[in-house]
């Protein structure tokens, strides 16, 4: 499970022509550990609901997150009209 690391992005108009690479790579280290600490506190909620007697399986809601996440690498996304073309491709 490899999460996305670039976006690239281009629209092609009549007029207009843009490409943008969006580099996710670099927000992955902040991402990490905003996970890491939402896992601990999805762990603790869980053992704490588990005492009650209720469980929510906050754990396998932010395991299913990330494995979410990283199925969207690879993913295409082409829009063509007659005048326009968007192009979004998940790397």
């Amino acid at each position: 499970m490899v999460p996305p690391a670039v976006i690239r992005i281009r629209v092609v108009d009549d007029d207009h022509r843009v490409r943008l690479w969006l580099p996710v790579f670099l927000l992955w280290p902040l991402l990490l550990v905003l996970w890491a600490l939402a896992l601990a506190l999805a762990a603790i909620a869980d053992a704490l609901l588990a005492a009650r007697g209720r469980t929510y399986h906050l754990t396998r809601i932010l395991l299913g997150c990330l494995a979410l996440l990283a199925a969207a690498r690879g993913t295409s996304i082409h829009v063509r009209q007659a005048t326009s073309l968007v192009d979004v491709t998940i790397r």
